[in-house]
């Protein structure tokens, strides 16, 4: 069961890694856009930089799972380069527990964020009037997509500590 979430989320978090490179390739055209429409035409749109925005959240936070899966979040080794293989694997397994307890609280905190929004149909202050709801949504998809890579980590971290344990490595 394990294997087919593990295989089921890294096709997600793939899809949604591939859906991020293309908002930031759509953010990259329509501020070209914007940036020849304001100062080679004299007219600016009222929707570009909305836009951006709405692209940019997703692209960030949507994309995050997939950062994290494929391990390119910036981490500090400064410390842990020095500890043997099995202290790594230990400190790499607590902190991706506080990891997934803090993307899930954020994702819990997000759909009620997200339930206001669409209680009380919040709208931007823009002249898009652009549903809050859409921008929002990010959030909990994002963590929630976070919190299910964690769990994933978690899992492989614990299986290589009990093959460190296997091989009769020291304690900690």
């Amino acid at each position: 069961m394990f294997s087919s979430l593990n295989k089921t989320i890294a096709k997600v978090n793939l899809l949604i890694g591939y859906c991020s490179g293309l908002g930031i390739l759509a953010m990259g055209i329509i501020l070209f856009y914007e940036v020849i429409a304001r100062y080679v035409f004299n007219s600016p749109t009222i929707w570009a930089q909305e836009v951006s925005i709405i692209l940019f959240i997703w692209t960030m936070l949507a994309g995050a799972a997939y950062t994290l899966q494929v391990g390119k979040h910036v981490q500090i080794d400064l410390l842990t380069i020095r500890l043997s293989k099995k202290t790594q694997s230990f400190l790499e397994l607590i902190t991706s527990i506080i990891g997934m307890f803090f993307s899930a609280y954020v994702t819990l905190q997000g759909v009620k964020m997200l339930e206001a929004t669409l209680k009380y149909h919040k709208l931007s202050a823009t002249p898009l009037r652009v549903p809050l709801w859409i921008p929002q949504l990010a959030l909990p998809v994002g963590f929630g997509l976070l919190t299910l890579q964690f769990i994933i980590i978690i899992a492989m971290r614990s299986a290589a500590l009990k093959d460190h344990n296997k091989e009769g490595e020291q304690p900690c």
